[in-house]
């Protein structure tokens, strides 16, 4: 894996990487690739948030963007349907679900009027 850019935000505590990940187009996983890129870049995979992967035809290369957040508290920006291509399929499921109880559950300050 060799890191092709690196571009600091200091408001918003994060650096964006850019890296090139050979030979390993159709055999990476959105995880596996976080794991490269913390243990690259020596820091937890917690604190390393996926934006894109790319591959190109003709080539067994892909392309990869992240973000590496300073704190797991900057990392609350990072948005929220990345986090969750990053899911298992179960995880992504139980997600769902518990949206779905959120939603249909009533509302506290209706059951305080009556």
């Amino acid at each position: 894996m060799q890191v092709q850019k690196r571009t600091q935000s200091k408001l918003l505590d994060r650096t964006m990487v850019e890296v090139l990940i050979e030979g390993k187009a159709g055999q990476i996983s959105r995880k596996d690739a976080i794991q490269m890129v913390a243990d690259e870049l020596k820091t937890g995979p917690e604190l390393v948030g996926i934006v894109a992967l790319r591959q190109q035809s003709g080539t067994k290369d892909v392309w990869g963007r992240f973000y590496v957040y300073g704190s797991a508290d900057s990392r609350k920006v990072h948005p929220k349907h990345l986090v969750t291509r990053t899911l298992t399929k179960e995880e992504r499921e139980k997600l769902k679900q518990e949206k779905k109880k959120a939603k249909t559950a009533p509302a506290p300050a209706a059951e305080a009027k009556k």
